[in-house]
This record gives structure tokens, sequence and C-alpha cells, in this order.
């Protein structure tokens, strides 16, 4: 695992915890905002099976991709390399025609993520597939700190969350993996899980202690590393930053985890028509309120001394999530008084809105109960974890 906080080369992987919620969108507006930051950029798609990065590029599927150098021994992953229209900024493609590497074997991933530490770039944005699996988790722990997005509703914050925990486990599983003892414990301490009788991480580490106190410390310090960051996609006010809050506190409550809040990102139907036009949003619509959001975002990761800790005034704000609503409501005035009418947005809709949202952050919280004191069944996919 590449520690960020530690190397000049950052490498940041961007999953979801469901399709749909932009995370190839973000993938390349990152990227390209970062190129026009003066920062080299390599931008990599990772979404073995569902790769769709030229697209969002403008580029034309013309060049050969990861499935080459999985089966090609004399091709390196540098070979790959493919330069885009705009300055900076260079992308490896997929290979949207190869139906196999959706699932690729351990060997292959473990050349891919070895090919990806040698790689030269000021930054490395990975564009991860969606959900939960193997191949996914491990690419995201590639490095300390990747990017989760996610979209204000209930199904993608419960799906991030089943993310965030399916992903602490394959953590632990993969710093044990050489210790049996742990393993055993870790393996049936899921098996034996009934509802009704939680256990978060701070419980099961202590469990651990019980017969290894040495492996209950590099559990704690090794999990004190990982700091993944939230980006909000497709928000309709400043306010459904109030959800993601309540995810928040469930992390940090149940998985020991310190989240970072690199902002909040407007719905802008023109993302839609941008790519119909096969021109990057952020080109197309450079002056809308999402480009500035996401330029912004860039900003702030390029910004960073101590990259993924967000540069802001800690005397003035408490955390990065609390700088991100400040954001969106200035946003928010700047967006109504720029290109909304009265037919895309009034009283009527506001209060239908809050409504729906107040309505979705009940249900949230019932659920977030239910999951808390173990009631209920869980799905998603990934594992059945404790925690």
């Amino acid at each position: 695992m590449v520690i960020n906080e530690n190397v000049e080369r950052k490498i940041i992987p961007v999953a979801g915890g469901k399709g749909g919620v932009g995370k190839s969108f973000l993938s390349t507006s990152i990227a390209l905002s970062l190129a026009t930051l003066g920062k080299r950029v390599l931008l990599v798609d990772l979404d073995l099976g569902g790769s769709n990065i030229h697209t969002w590029l403008g580029m034309k599927n013309s060049n050969p991709g990861i499935g080459m150098f999985l089966n090609n021994k004399t091709t390196l992953l540098s070979d790959l390399i493919v330069d885009t229209p705009y300055a900076n900024l260079q992308f490896i493609p997929g290979d949207v025609m190869r139906f196999d590497l959706a699932n690729i074997t351990f060997a292959q991933k473990r050349k891919i993520m070895k090919a990806i530490l040698n790689l030269d770039a000021d930054y490395i944005i990975m564009d991860l597939g969606g959900g939960c699996n193997h191949n996914v988790f491990d690419f995201f722990l590639i490095s300390s700190s990747g990017f989760m997005v996610i979209t204000p509703e209930t199904t993608s914050i419960l799906n991030t969350y089943m993310f965030a925990r399916n992903m602490v486990y394959r953590f632990l599983q993969r710093l044990f993996s050489n210790d049996k003892e742990v393993m055993k414990y870790l393996k049936g301490t899921i098996k034996n899980n009934v509802p009704g009788d939680p256990q978060d991480v701070e419980s099961l580490i202590s469990g651990i202690a019980e017969f290894d106190e040495t492996a209950a410390e590099k559990a704690k310090n090794y999990l004190s590393i990982l700091t993944p960051g939230i980006i909000i996609n497709m928000a309709e006010e400043p306010d459904d930053i109030n959800m993601v809050n309540a995810l928040k506190g469930l992390i940090e409550k149940n998985l020991n985890i310190d989240l970072e809040c690199l902002g909040m990102i407007f719905f802008d139907k023109d993302v839609k028509q941008s790519l119909r036009e096969r021109v990057p949003h952020l080109v197309e619509n450079s002056e809308s309120v999402s480009a500035s959001q996401i330029l912004r975002i860039a900003q702030k990761i390029a910004l960073s001394e101590n990259f993924p800790e967000m540069p802001y005034d800690h005397k003035e704000f408490n955390s990065s999530f609390e700088i991100a609503e400040v954001e969106a409501e200035n946003d928010f005035v700047i967006l109504k008084n720029s290109g909304f009418s009265n037919d895309d947005y009034d009283v009527e809709k506001l209060l239908e809105l809050v409504k729906k949202q107040r309505d979705m952050i009940a249900e949230l919280q019932g659920t977030i109960r239910m999951m808390s004191t173990g009631g209920g069944s869980e799905g998603g996919g990934g594992f059945n974890l404790p925690f």
C-alpha cells in the first residue's frame, strides 16, 4: 500500500458502493482539472468489464488496453499510455472488447498493481468498477486514501457503508494473510455472527488481543493509515450533506476510520449533453457551477501539503465536512442566481424537495439504527460482516 502522505507521487483510486453515482465522470473530471493546474496526470481505466474513460474524454476506442498487458508478456503497462487532447493528461485504456477482464485472476491483479507502482506521474487516478468485490477492494487498497463517490440517496449511502465495511475486512484479511490464528478468528467471528449481537472493529480488535496483543496493536496501527475521501455527487441542495454526515458517524463509530470530505457537486443536466457530444464537461461547460466545484476539489488535492488531509483553517472549521457544507451553501446561491427559472426551481419544488429529503433521512436513520443493533438482514454483496 502506498501511503500518500509519504510520497510525492499520489495514487488515488476512485470507487463507488454502487453503479450510477458518477464515478467515471468524476475520475475523468478530477484528472483533467489537475492537469489544467499543471500537474502531470495519468488516468487509468480499471473498471474492468465496463471501461468507458475514453468516452468521457471524447476519444475513440482504438487503442490497446489492459487486456494486452495481461496477455502479452512483452507488453509493459507503460506501453499502453495514450496522449489525450489535453496538456499534462494521459490515460491507460481499459479493454471493452475483452469480456473476461471482469474476472481476472489473483496473479493478474497483482501484475497490474505492481505495474501501477512503477508508473511515472504526479497523480495517478484509477477509475475502478462499481460495487463490492475483491478486485475493487484490492485496487482501492493500493493506496491509503482512495475516493468514494456517493449520491445523497438512501441506497447510495448504505451501499457506501457496506463498501467501507467490506473494504476494512479485506484490509485485515490481507494484513494477516500469513497469520493462521488471526485468520481463523476473523473467519470464525464472521461465520458465527448472529442478528442482535453486533460487533464493531474495536470489539474485533479486542477479541484478537485476547490471544495476541501484538497482532491487535498491529491491526489498530494499520487501520489508522486508512483515510478515504468522500465526494458527494448529484446533490440538489446544501442540506443533502446531512445524509452523508449520518454515514460519517456510522463509519467512524463502527469502523474506526477517519473520513475526509472533498466537496459537493450539484446535479447538472448538461453533463449528459457533453457526453453525447463527446466533449468533457469541464471543457464544454467550463463556466458552470458544477465545473467550478470539481476544479475546487482538484485545487484542494493539489494544495494539500499532507494529502489526503484537506487544506483548511482548522481554527475556523472543525472538519472538511463542515467546510464542504459552507461551500455548498455559497454555490447554491450562485446556482439560483445564474440559471434557474421559476419553472426550474420554485417555492413549491423547494418544499417538496425538503420534505423528500427529510423522509429519506428518517428512513436512513431507521436503517442505521437497525444495522447498529444487528437487526434485519444485510445484503449488497461482498462479505456478511459483523461490523
